[in-house]
């Protein structure tokens, strides 16, 4: 299986430099070779086989989406790559897990833009002290598995609220508020001291990004409620849900949000009614309901992370 995933790899790619060597008549052809890879990193249980279909994955979905061609191409037979893009069709955001271990997972992902570029998110996260006021790059993203965007304007610029998930760690995940955004020469970068929050005393912040950390235990929700149009996610207090697990956050029923502002900010709002879950907000915190909310049931299988494929 596997000696014959790499040779139609290199049957596909070809090993010459040139991204216009991709033959764009089989990019359906191509989105089967997408699938192995995708499969083998989020179902084999040896760690060596995940990180390098991974490894082959990135390189092969990176030629690919090098060729111009691709971007209109929207890889709907691909299952467990995350895809987003806002209306305007200015670029879309690719993003994958890799389980290395129970307190370890890495994200790798891409964005391409409508003109032709490729950049390369390298998860550098765990080397991250202070997240949340972090201007970042595509060498230096915060790694996570992006499930929805919003975008807004700030002095005439577009930008995009970046709605992702980091399993982060046994004991607690992570959700993500991210500000996107293109500088003059068209690179992205991420965060903006645009988001208002409130820290555990009580007291409001201007930060860059915004982190909610929460139990495994738990269904946190943090997304964008169009009805409302509001960042509406749980409010967290400590608690203990898991044993031995030390202190962590739990919702507590209530909910607060985020609203933009005329001048391009997102202001906290303490308290918000949340409408029905089922049809305004995304609850899932595991990465198949993630990517695969709206797709239809399949047979109870199981990976490696004892989850239902």
């Amino acid at each position: 299986m596997k000696n014959c995933l790499l040779l139609l790899l290199a049957m596909s790619i070809g090993f010459t430099s040139n991204a216009t060597d991709i033959d764009t008549t089989s990019l359906l052809d191509q989105e089967l070779i997408l699938q192995e890879l995708v499969e083998e990193v989020l179902t084999n249980q040896n760690l060596d086989v995940r990180q390098e279909s991974s490894d082959e994955l990135e390189v092969y979905l990176e030629r690919i989406l090098n060729d111009k061609a691709s971007y209109k191409h929207e890889f709907s037979r691909v299952r467990g790559i995350s895809i987003v893009q806002p209306e305007n069709k200015k670029f879309r955001i690719f993003t994958w897990q890799l389980y290395v271990d129970k307190d370890n997972y890495q994200y790798k992902g891409f964005i391409q833009t409508a003109e032709g570029k490729v950049f390369k998110l390298q998860d550098k996260s765990a080397d991250m002290r202070t997240v949340e006021f972090s201007l970042l790059k595509p060498e230096n993203w915060y790694g996570a598995l992006y499930y929805n965007l919003q975008p807004f304007k700030h002095e005439g610029e577009d930008m995009y609220l970046l709605f992702g998930y980091d399993a982060f760690e046994f004991y607690n995940r992570r959700k993500v508020v991210d500000v996107l955004y293109f500088d003059s020469s068209g690179r992205p970068r991420f965060g903006k001291t645009l988001l208002e929050m409130k820290d555990g005393r009580g007291r409001k912040r201007n930060v860059k990004r915004f982190l909610l950390e929460y139990s495994s235990s738990v269904n946190v929700s943090l997304n964008y409620d169009k009805t409302q149009e509001l960042v509406i996610f749980d409010h967290l207090i400590y608690g203990s849900p898991i044993k031995g697990g030390g202190p962590s956050s739990v919702p507590d029923g209530s909910y607060c949000g985020m609203k933009l502002t005329k001048s391009g900010t997102w202001e906290y709002v303490d308290k918000v009614y949340k409408d029905d879950p089922a049809n305004v907000l995304i609850n899932a915190t595991n990465y198949d309901e993630m990517i695969n909310n709206a797709s239809e049931p399949k047979k109870k299988k199981k990976d490696i992370f004892g989850r239902s494929k």
